[in-house]
């Protein structure tokens, strides 16, 4: 199983690499299975198994959470961005933007709110399952203590179900 998380974090990297770098390369099953060296099946199976997604689904919410990013901070046109992140045309494009956000990008463009945006998922975590990375007992940094008191305050407790662990959420 180790083995699987690995391989599903090196899709995710591999995923978040082509749509951000836009290397025109074909952001498909059968490129990511090559990549991994498995077939088209049993790697849409595993990647299913470990994130409770299918594969294509997690590409569409990550190139929309990227084209998000660009509607908001760009003035570039909604079919230009739309046709930068593989979209087939803006009406395909608006269609899954309204289907994952609940708003049309023009109107989030003209007003943005907070959205759910799909993160990167990180099935592998190198420090719990002990088999690599730097954990503090490895650090050669000193580590400072200090306590601070604060004023008390009520507690918010929030419920959030598509975090993979806490520092996801936050």
């Amino acid at each position: 199983m180790r083995e699987w998380l690995k391989n599903v974090q090196e899709l995710v990297e591999e995923i978040d690499g082509c749509i951000q770098d836009q290397k025109g390369e074909p952001l498909t099953l059968s490129y990511l299975a090559g990549k991994l060296g498995y077939s088209e099946y049993h790697v849409s199976k595993k990647f299913r198994e470990i994130s409770g997604m299918r594969l294509r689904d997690y590409l569409r919410y990550r190139k929309l959470a990227f084209a998000l990013k660009d509607i908001r901070d760009t003035e570039d046109g909604i079919l230009d961005i739309a046709l930068r992140y593989g979209f087939s045309s803006h009406e395909a494009f608006t269609r899954a933007f309204q289907e994952a956000y609940g708003v049309s990008p023009r109107e989030y463009r003209r007003a943005p709110r907070p959205v759910v945006l799909r993160t990167a998922i990180k099935p592998f975590d190198c420090y719990l399952l002990q088999c690599g990375g730097i954990g503090m007992a490895d650090s050669t940094q000193d580590v400072k203590t200090y306590f601070v008191t604060i004023p008390r305050h009520k507690f918010l407790h929030i419920r959030n179900y598509e975090s993979v662990g806490y520092f996801d959420f936050w």
